[in-house]
């Protein structure tokens, strides 16, 4: 899933630490699982209940960049509707540096009402290039591919 306001504040914060280490010293890239919970998501006009049915996903930090790799699946359950639900593959891959945020392949975004775009949540196949501020909300969300508003198929 591509981050959660809690999950891109931190791995924001993370990435900043990484670069300022990696110009620091010349280490080997760092490869660690990335884990998801499932949780309700509220960026529809209805709860959206978000269950990872697969994750395999791995993070490697890089001296300049991070990388995001690896299977990761979605069922997203309309929860006033729960007879509307989208299994769904969003493995990526996504490259994140100091410059933004790239993305590839399938992959899910959660757009906060302080996001351009939001709230909702998109859907996309092909390149997405995101800018995000420094309070880590998106500043520019640019697809360049196919988009699906998911708010929309789950109603």
């Amino acid at each position: 899933m591509r981050m959660g306001k809690r999950t891109a504040a931190a791995l924001g914060a993370v990435l900043m630490m990484v670069l300022a280490a990696g110009a620091a010293s010349a280490a080997q890239p760092i490869r660690e699982p990335l884990f998801y919970e499932d949780e309700v998501l509220t960026l529809c006009s209805f709860p959206v209940l978000a269950e990872f049915t697969a994750n395999k996903e791995y993070v490697t930090f890089f001296e300049d960049r991070i990388l995001v790799t690896g299977k990761l699946f979605v069922r997203l359950t309309n929860l006033d509707d729960p007879s509307n639900s989208l299994d769904l593959n969003i493995s990526g891959p996504a490259h994140i540096s100091e410059l933004g945020e790239r993305y590839a392949g399938r992959g899910l975004f959660l757009l906060f009402p302080e996001d351009v775009g939001g709230p909702g949540l998109v859907l996309t196949t092909g390149r997405v290039d995101v800018v995000r501020g420094e309070d880590g909300f998106v500043t520019n969300f640019s697809v360049k591919g196919n988009s699906i508003d998911i708010c929309a198929a789950l109603a």
